[in-house]
């Protein structure tokens, strides 16, 4: 039996990854081809040129389902853009290879090498262009909710004296969007929550339009800093002015949607073991849908706190953690009358992961399946502009690990492994990004041949700093499996 559940896990596993999914419904649609053709030709007697444009077009639609609602999990497309799309990288894949072969023959590799490794290539091309320009997620805009369940129910719905959850809000010129979001809060169908607003000292419209929200009259309570703090130090004052027994976070430029609160509490009362609980993701450039965390591959229920090591699952404003989880992870205060530190306030990309692994070492984690929270990106991606610091804060982390965990190397063998080679991989990123590519390879070297991303950066190290943003840009775009770990 323990064979067959394992047998199970390792074929759902394989069957979550996008580009072996593609492979499969590409193979599917020649079968396809080749069966109607032979049917068409041999037992319906039609001509051969008119039963290979009926194959072909039954392949090409056959694949196109299969990839947009199998491989890519697109259920809303608009499908006037991706089919023609789709068509003309199909008609470039029939040429594809070769003009591969032929640019690879013209720089002097042998004829023998060429094709095997066009042939190869040419299928990862395929998938990126259709992942990154044929079946780009839905355009929807998450948006505010509509004017019907924009919360106008909630206008005198008094909040008690230990309401159930507390909703963190910390706000720094926020105006831009700070309205969809509070509109989002106010939408959920579960009412019996304070918000703790804390303006961190904001010089635009963010505290005019968070006091003057109509529908969490009576239920947001305001507070401004005397002066501007980092993030974590802000969150720690807001938190410490809740009453729920469950805090919430909702970054002021991101969304939920209604039932959010409603289904994390839930989950909450029906164990008390547990100690936070997430939801699915979608991820919102503000004029489309990117991707969605959960996409790929389910986080672990339960005591998860190696998997969560493993691959950091949790978005910041899909965070709900219960009162008594929290306080199991504070550090009093370090003066009299200061205020106790749930965020670490040493670190500065990393707090919010910290504070989830400390939780996940005592506590259950639970997560809803399903995308109950929108998270806004703004720009480029900045994260390998950061890697120094989280070289920095990774081994900051691991040292902390050791100090509250007596016997961690022990227990935790393969997570002080994966927290090294992480904190050397994000250093020799920043050490490439600075020009000093020989440094960068010998931070690496111990690990070169450890995973895939390694070696695809070795090799990326030896161009020029100038050529990291291209790279780096590259490297998001492939698929998650080959950058996990």
């Amino acid at each position: 039996m323990t064979v067959l559940s394992e047998t199970k896990t390792f074929a759902a596993g394989l069957l979550a990854r996008p580009l072996l999914r593609f492979g499969m419904v590409g193979s599917a649609a020649t079968l396809c081809f080749l069966c109607c053709l032979h049917l068409l030709v041999l037992h319906a007697h039609w001509p051969a040129p008119a039963a290979r444009a009926l194959a072909g077009l039954l392949a090409l639609l056959a694949a196109y389902a299969g990839q947009c609602y199998w491989t890519f999990g697109v259920r809303h497309g608009h499908h006037a853009r991706m089919l023609p799309r789709f068509v003309l990288v199909q008609g470039a894949g029939l040429y594809l290879g070769e003009l591969l072969a032929a640019c690879l023959d013209w720089y002097g590799l042998p004829r023998a090498l060429a094709l095997p490794a066009a042939s190869l290539t040419a299928p990862l091309c395929l998938y990126l262009l259709c992942r990154l320009w044929v079946f780009r997620p839905a355009t929807r805009r998450p948006g505010p909710p509509s004017p019907s369940s924009r919360g106008e129910s909630m206008d005198h719905v008094s909040v008690s004296e230990s309401p159930a959850v507390s909703v963190i809000m910390n706000c720094l010129n926020s105006s831009e969007h700070l309205q969809e979001a509070l509109d989002s809060l106010a939408a959920q169908t579960f009412t019996d929550f304070e918000v703790i607003f804390w303006d961190n000292g904001s010089t635009d419209r963010s505290p005019q339009i968070a006091r003057g929200h109509a529908a969490l009259a009576g239920r947001l309570r305001y507070f401004r800093g005397e002066k501007t703090v980092p993030l974590g130090a802000a969150r720690n004052l807001a938190i410490a002015r809740s009453r729920g027994r469950y805090v919430a976070f909702l970054d002021c430029d991101d969304l939920w949607r209604p039932g959010k609160l409603a289904r994390q509490v839930a989950c909450f009362e029906a164990d008390p073991r547990v100690g936070l609980v997430c939801t699915d993701t979608e991820i919102f450039d503000g004029r489309q849908v990117l991707e969605r965390l959960f996409a790929e591959s389910r986080p672990q229920r339960g005591m998860a706190f190696a998997a969560l090591m493993e691959r950091q699952w949790i978005s910041m404003s899909s965070a709900m953690l219960s009162r008594a989880a929290l306080d199991s992870v504070v550090c009093p205060p370090a003066a009299a009358g200061g205020v106790p530190a749930w965020f670490d306030e040493s670190l500065n990309v990393c707090e919010e992961a910290d504070i989830f692994y400390r939780v996940a070492h005592d506590w259950k984690l639970d997560h809803v399946d399903e995308p109950l929270t929108v998270w806004r990106v703004h720009g480029k991606n900045t994260t390998f502009r950061k890697f120094g610091q989280f070289a920095d804060e990774t081994l900051a982390i691991l040292a902390k690990h050791r100090r509250l965990w007596p016997g961690y190397d022990a227990e935790h063998a393969g997570l002080v492994s994966l927290l090294t080679r992480r904190a050397a991989f994000q250093k020799a990123v920043s050490l490439w990004r600075e020009g000093r590519g020989r440094e960068a390879r010998a931070t690496i070297r111990p690990w070169r041949d450890h995973a895939r991303k390694y070696r695809l950066f070795w090799w990326a190290s030896y161009l020029p700093g100038a050529c990291f943003d291209v790279a780096a840009r590259l490297y998001f775009a492939l698929p998650a499996a080959i950058r996990r770990r």
